[in-house]
C-alpha cells in the first residue's frame, strides 16, 4: 500500500512549499523537512517528481509512505530520535 504523505512544489525563489495530509501534524511535517531525502528513501519514502504540462516552469514533488499510514508515524518517531528501524 503506497499513502500520500505530502505535495511539495517549489517556489520561484526556490523555497519548497509543503501541503501535507490532515492526519499529519506540524511536528510529524517538520521531522520530514528536517530529514535529508535518502535516509527518507530508505526509511521507507518514495518521492515522485511533479510536472505540469501547460507551465513547464513548475518543480515539485509528491511525497508517499510505502506502507500504512500507522506505520509511518512508527518511522517518523525512529527518525526523531536519530535511529531507523
Amino acid at each position: 500500500m503506497r499513502t500520500l504523505i505530502a505535495t511539495v512544489l517549489t517556489n520561484s525563489k526556490g523555497k519548497d512549499i509543503y501541503c501535507s495530509v490532515k492526519k499529519l501534524s506540524d511536528a510529524q511535517l517538520d521531522t520530514i523537512r528536517k530529514t535529508n531525502r535518502p535516509q527518507l528513501e530508505e526509511a521507507g519514502f518514495t518521492f515522485i517528481r511533479l510536472l505540469s504540462l501547460e507551465y513547464p516552469e513548475v518543480k515539485g514533488h509528491a511525497i508517499f509512505f510505502e506502507g500504512h499510514f500507522d506505520e509511518m508515524l512508527r518511522v517518523l518517531k525512529s527518525l526523531e530520535k536519530g535511529y531507523l528501524l
